[in-house]
């Protein structure tokens, strides 16, 4: 069937109503998308009668083509299920020329990217290193930020999340420290039986890799010690680990999970703040790190033309998200928490001095608030391109070929302070400052 494709299906229903009843009519009703990308509209209020609802509909098949809903194009107030799909919360107001138009998305895949944000939490500060391309150093800068501040008398956990393409338990602990079980265990076990309190040790290694300091790095890898004794396991539980629990009837989502997960280890030891190694890309994997887990999220790019459109695919839907919240009268507080890593950084200026333009205007059209001439507004998040306390501005690592094979599983000195510290230390202390401030932050708000 002829008609517009996905990019445009959404326009094309927004100008049929329009021009057929108004905008009013538009912005007061609810478009859904199904899982597979075909639309119907709710409308705000009753139909007139059946001719309307035949003409709507009718006109919304023909324009729409294969985006239409051929079963049911149209509904109206006192359909059935009108009034919970014109209230739900997950709805998101987008921008169609001059109007929104709210909708709902119905995915199948990637279901986490509608989730909305979590609060900070409460202490310790959770870091998450995130990135959408792999090998830009994100899991090398968390182990040298573990290591330096153990150092420094510090406890750190290091959770990895990146359970399709786990590393941290490799890179942090020696074999005879690995505990028995991994996440990927925990995310199986806590679906069925649940995990006891008195368990929760034989998921946690400490890490024998840091020297000279008082604190320590306890490592919650991705694989245990069962795991690796039986790897045909490891994809079975894979596929069982990313799907939601459900609890006397309540589905309990995968963040939800990782979060109480999370809470209950912090809970069993001290620490001073918990480091997350999260999946690269946009994968459902993903968003529970960057979304659901109250976390100042660190994510990590080159300054490749790759990275920068990435980020802006992944901000533009944020963006939505932010929206979601000013509509509903909550504050997108999260978005301060949004930090970029100028990974691999080159010694030449204009690159460098190109990708904080680059982050600025990623920022400025994505993340941060348009301005406005209203002085009705209340405080918009704003800032200024030479901000150096603004969310858009990196932290930076340089680049050095002293890392390219890093490995300190087998050469603990790679941890020591000696070896990282003149490439490193810029980047560390930017992240002290930002852990300082999820501190202060998390006890105001305690």
């Amino acid at each position: 069937m002829a008609g517009p494709r996905f990019d445009d299906s959404l326009a094309v229903l927004v100008a049929t109503l329009a021009n057929l009843i108004d905008d009013e009519f538009v912005e007061a009703g609810t478009a859904l998308r199904d899982a597979s990308g075909q639309l119907t509209f709710i409308a705000g209020r009753e139909a007139a009668n059946d001719a309307e609802r035949e003409k709507l509909g009718s006109a919304l098949i023909e324009a729409l083509g294969s985006y239409a809903r051929i079963d049911r194009p149209i509904s109206f107030r006192g359909d059935g299920g009108s009034e919970r799909l014109l209230a739900a919360p997950e709805r998101l107001p987008i921008k169609v020329g001059n109007l929104f138009c709210q909708v709902i998305d119905r995915r199948i895949v990637g279901a986490g990217w509608l989730d909305e944000p979590e609060p900070m939490a409460a202490n310790p500060p959770r870091v998450v290193f995130a990135t959408l391309k792999g090998g830009v150093g994100r899991s090398t800068a968390l182990a040298i930020a573990a290591a330096d501040l153990a150092r420094r008398n510090r406890n750190v956990l290091v959770v990895d999340l990146d359970l399709e393409a786990p590393g941290l338990g490799d890179l942090l602990l020696e074999s005879d420290r690995l505990p028995d079980f991994g996440a990927i265990d925990y995310l199986v076990e806590n679906g069925l039986g649940g995990v006891k309190t008195q368990d929760l040790f034989r998921f946690i290694g400490t890490s024998g890799l840091t020297q000279g300091g008082g604190g320590r790095v306890d490592v919650l890898p991705v694989l245990g010690r069962k795991s690796n004794d039986q790897p045909e396991n490891i994809l079975p539980k894979l596929s069982r680990a990313m799907i939601e629990d459900v609890v006397n009837g309540r589905s309990i989502s995968v963040s939800t999970q990782i979060s109480e997960m999370l809470s209950r280890i912090t809970e069993r030891e001290q620490y001073d703040v918990v480091f997350i190694d999260s999946r690269a890309g946009l994968s459902e994997l993903a968003a529970p790190a960057v979304l659901g887990l109250g976390a100042t999220v660190l994510l990590f790019g080159t300054a490749q033309k790759q990275t920068i459109e990435g980020y802006r695919a992944l901000f533009a839907s944020l963006q939505l998200l932010a929206q979601r919240d000013t509509a509903a009268g909550r504050g997108a507080d999260w978005r301060m928490r949004l930090k970029p890593v100028y990974a691999k950084a080159s010694l030449n200026a204009g690159v460098s001095t190109r990708f904080v333009d680059d982050m600025y205007e990623l920022y400025s059209a994505h993340i941060y608030d348009a301005e406005t001439d209203s002085a009705q507004e209340p405080e918009l998040l704003r800032f200024t391109r030479s901000d150096e306390s603004a969310p858009h501005w990196p932290l930076i690592v340089p680049f050095s070929p002293n890392f390219v094979d890093f490995d300190p599983g087998r050469d603990a000195d790679q941890l020591t302070q000696k070896f990282y510290e003149q490439t490193y230390r810029e980047f560390l202390s930017g992240l002290d400052a930002v852990i300082n401030s999820s501190a202060s932050t998390s006890e105001t708000n305690a």
